[in-house]
C-alpha cells in the first residue's frame, strides 16, 4: 500500500513538472509579447486621445490603434533598410555613428548596443560558435560552455600567460542570460558536435531535456 502511495505521488511529481516545463516557456512568450506589444503602441493611443477622448474605452477602436501603430513600425523599419542599400543613407547612418561617437555617455550606450545587435543578428558575430564541455568550477566536475571568441592574433591574456586562450561563457540555470566569462587553454577544452541551441536547451531546463529525448 505504502509502495503504491510512492509511485502515485512520483506520478504526480512526475506530470507535475513535466507540465510546468511545457507551460512556463509558452507564458513567458506571451507575457513578453504582451508586453511589448503595450510598450510599443501606448503612445499611438495617448495621440489619439485627443481626438477621440474615448479612445480608452472603446476596446476594439484601442486594438485597432495599437495593430495599425505595430505595422507603421515594421514599415518604418523595412523602408531604413531598403534607405541604407542606398550611398546616401550609408553616410546618413555614418555621420550619425560619428555624432553618437563624440558625445562621452551616448558613445558609451550606442557602442554597447551596437555590440550586443552584431552578436545576436549577424551571420559573422554569433555570440555563441560552439558548445564546448569543460572542468569547472574543480577537476572532475564537467560544465557546459560556449565559444565566444577564439582570440586569434594579438592578445594581451595570451602573451601574458603563454597559452592559446579561447572565451567561453558558461551560463547559469535555469536563467542563460548571466554567467561567467571564463579564458581556457584549448587544450583544456572538448568540443562537443552538440548545437548550439540543443545546449542552451539542456542549460535551461537543468538537464531534463536530454534525458527526456533519450527516452
Amino acid at each position: 500500500m505504502k509502495k503504491s502511495k510512492n509511485d502515485l505521488l512520483r506520478w504526480l511529481k512526475n506530470r507535475f513538472l513535466a507540465g510546468i516545463l511545457v507551460l512556463l516557456p509558452v507564458l513567458v512568450t506571451l507575457w513578453l509579447a504582451g508586453f511589448l506589444y503595450v510598450k510599443l503602441t501606448t503612445w499611438a493611443v495617448i495621440l489619439v486621445e485627443n481626438f477621440v477622448p474615448d479612445v480608452d474605452k472603446l476596446f476594439w477602436l484601442k486594438q485597432a490603434v495599437r495593430v495599425g501603430t505595430l505595422l507603421l513600425i515594421i514599415l518604418v523599419l523595412l523602408a531604413i533598410g531598403e534607405f541604407m542599400r542606398y550611398k546616401f543613407g550609408r553616410v546618413l547612418a555614418g555621420l550619425t555613428e560619428w555624432v553618437l561617437m563624440k558625445v562621452p555617455i551616448l558613445r558609451s550606450v550606442y557602442i554597447t548596443s551596437r555590440q550586443i545587435g552584431e552578436a545576436l543578428w549577424t551571420p559573422q558575430g554569433n555570440m555563441f560558435r560552439q558548445v564546448v564541455l569543460i572542468e569547472y568550477p574543480r577537476k572532475g566536475i564537467y560544465t557546459l560552455g560556449f565559444l565566444t571568441n577564439e582570440n586569434k592574433g594579438e592578445f594581451e591574456l595570451s602573451a601574458r600567460t603563454g597559452k592559446n586562450l579561447l572565451s567561453i561563457f558558461v551560463p547559469t540555470t535555469p536563467n542563460p542570460t548571466s554567467g561567467f566569462l571564463l579564458f581556457m587553454p584549448r587544450e583544456d577544452c572538448l568540443f562537443l558536435d552538440m548545437k548550439v541551441s540543443e545546449g542552451m536547451k539542456l542549460v535551461i531546463s537543468g538537464g531534463v531535456s536530454m534525458n527526456s529525448r533519450k527516452k
